[in-house]
């Protein structure tokens, strides 16, 4: 056989090699399950610090909020190591390990190196197949990263490592957008396999300026690009005469745009995917660069006036910007949805239970796609520092928004049980098998992941008031995590034989103190607003020590109220029955059991005549 077309590649062959009679492979791409996902990228010169910091958030409802953990080792020759397709589970092959290999946890190493992505997909011309290498077989995004993680220790050399990796096994994902992050340098390199056309990949990488920042977002982004200039600018030989060869592109050299012939812009790219991109850069931009001409591009309406690849900063970026930068949800912009009938009762940006795209009497109508997403599987902020022995990656499990980060150092070779995914990297039936705790389908309290999804969850139902405390809390415990992470610092800098071992301890026991906190806080948030109430302590009341007040509902949701079904619900302006005398009834709604403050001894209070305005 010269090749064999199979949609789950190599699923006949888990744990052993091809026969070499077999000289290649096509295998039929998939990205179901793929949510798509945000990433921010800030060069030296544009952080405060001189560091460099990328974000990436994991989106996928199916994805599972673990931490992968890959040792340093020294590998026998003949040693293989194991391919897994993320997105789907299926065993891709096993490729020839290198002599040794480094220390990756999450999406950093223990040289400072850090990989992000978000998928674009590309031409379906394209998404096909890929044709895989006869005997070792193909190798798609995600093991894409870790193995690089695996063999280099600078941006360039990751970039040179994912190219000879996709030319020499074939690449058999759709088009993507990675963040390389060094302590010096930050880059965007997009990439689309060739399809069943040949085996490989064709690429181009830009370097960020100093000043400037990017930001991509499941849309190719790289348009024209220098092809002389080396130290800024890279691309694979082919890039463009392979969309010539197959008539993808017909024009000049010079007229060549990797977006617009890989992956052209649609009104689902601009109004899902370059909008996430707009609020960061419309943050953050210096005021000439007028971000706000780009809205009727991110609204889908002029897919002509795109926005610059790159922007210059107003002022120098921190982690902790970039933290809150990902959980963005447009908020003051057009795009801000907070203040619609769809925002319900508690003004929540989210849209629970639809898709991105809805049906309604035959028209079609959107819901947002946010930074700060209900699903994501986990999200990080990387941090390269070229003035520390090591990069801190701060990882946090589901949704940006309300994902606490705990900071986990590059050399961490540890990972407490409640975080860690060992090299599962989420798949259910390895994280069993090692007996961890919890599964997409299976519930655990000992799992990180599932306690944050229920912090989150409850925010979800009562954003204004939940969402708020969440975020409270969240200043407190990233605020003692940055000092935390600065008196750690100064002891791996006074102690470098023992740094692995201070980095890992400490990574170690944020994250199981964490994993209690947030156990807690669960508990009392649930407290505090059970029943749709807010239970405000209070020491002078003689039973239960306590207030409960209501939490008010936004006006969108009243005025929406009032024009289905204001007359079933409308009070009479003359209340029958009502009468003004000596002898008048008690209102009932003064009384304890309709939510008023008379009630019989010993019972608690409610407040309720009087709501507290917590809906914005």
């Amino acid at each position: 056989l010269d090749q064999v077309t199979c949609s789950i590649c190599f699923s006949s062959f888990i744990g052993i090699l091809l026969p070499t009679s077999m000289r290649s492979f096509l295998v039929t791409i998939s990205v179901l399950g793929v949510s798509g996902c945000s990433n921010l990228l800030i060069p030296a010169g544009s952080s405060k610090d001189g560091s460099t910091i990328i974000s990436y958030s994991a989106d996928s409802s199916t994805t599972y909020g673990d931490v992968a953990h890959w040792a340093a080792g020294k590998h026998a020759k003949g040693e293989l190591r194991e391919i897994w397709d993320w997105d789907n589970g299926e065993h891709l092959g096993a490729i020839p390990e290198v002599e040794y290999t480094y220390n990756v946890v999450g999406n950093t190493n223990e040289h400072q190196l850090s990989i992000g992505e978000t998928t674009f997909g590309g031409l379906e011309v394209l998404s096909g197949g890929a044709i895989c290498d006869k005997l070792y077989g193909c190798i798609s995004y995600a093991p894409l990263i870790w193995v690089t993680l695996q063999r280099a220790k600078t941006a360039k050399q990751a970039i040179k490592t994912i190219d000879r990796l996709m030319q020499t096994y074939g690449y058999s994902s759709s088009g993507e957008s990675f963040s390389i992050a060094d302590p010096n340098e930050v880059w965007l390199m997009e990439i689309i396999g060739k399809g069943n056309f040949s085996k490989g990949a064709v690429w181009v990488a830009a370097k960020v300026p100093d000043g400037q920042v990017c930001a991509h977002a499941n849309q190719a982004r790289i348009r024209k690009f220098p092809m002389d200039e080396a130290e800024n600018w890279l691309y694979s030989e082919d890039v463009i005469s392979f969309a010539r060869e197959h008539g993808i592109y017909k024009g000049t050299d010079e007229d060549f745009s990797f977006s617009d012939t890989y992956d052209p812009v649609t009104f689902e790219g601009a109004r899902f995917c370059e909008a996430r991109v707009f609020p960061f850069f419309n943050s953050v931009a210096a005021p000439e660069e007028k971000i706000e001409q780009y809205l009727d591009y991110v609204q889908g309406y002029n897919l002509t006036n795109r926005m610059p690849l790159f922007v210059k900063t107003r002022q120098r970026l921190t982690v902790n910007d970039t933290m809150w930068h990902m959980r963005n949800h447009y908020e003051g912009t057009w795009l801000d949805s907070r203040f619609d009938i769809g925002a319900g009762k508690f003004s929540s940006p989210y849209r629970l239970g639809l898709g991105l795209e809805w049906e309604y009497k035959g028209k079609k109508y959107v819901n947002e796609r946010l930074i700060g997403t209900q699903f994501a599987g986990w999200n990080v902020i990387m941090n390269q520092r070229p003035k520390e022995k090591y990069s801190v990656m701060w990882w946090g499990p589901d949704d940006s928004t309300f994902s606490p980060h705990t900071p986990f150092y590059g050399a961490t070779t540890r990972v407490p049980a409640s975080f860690s995914g060992l090299n599962c990297t989420g798949m259910s039936w390895c994280r069993e098998k090692e007996g961890l705790p919890g599964t997409m389908t299976k519930f655990s309290l000992k799992s990180m992941h599932w306690i944050t999804q229920m912090v989150a969850n409850y925010a979800y139902s009562s954003y204004a008031a939940v969402g708020a405390a969440v975020k409270d809390e969240l200043v407190k415990h990233e605020a003692a995590m940055f000092k935390a992470v600065e008196d750690t610092d100064k002891k791996i800098a006074e102690f470098l034989n023992a740094s692995m071992k201070i980095a890992t301890d400490f990574s170690y026991q944020e994250a199981e103190k964490i994993h209690e906190r947030w156990t807690e806080l669960y508990g009392e948030l649930f407290m505090t607003y059970v029943d749709g109430y807010k239970t405000v302590v209070d020491p002078n009341e003689k039973y239960c020590g306590c207030q409960k007040q209501t939490l008010g509902w936004g006006e969108e949701e009243k005025a929406a109220i009032v024009a289905r079904a204001g007359e079933k619900y409308h009070v009479p302006d003359k209340k029958p029955g009502s009468q003004k005398s000596k002898f008048a009834s008690i209102n009932k709604l003064s009384l304890r059991a309709m939510g008023g403050k008379i009630r019989r001894s010993g019972d608690c209070p409610d407040i309720g005549a009087k709501e507290e305005q917590l809906v914005v």
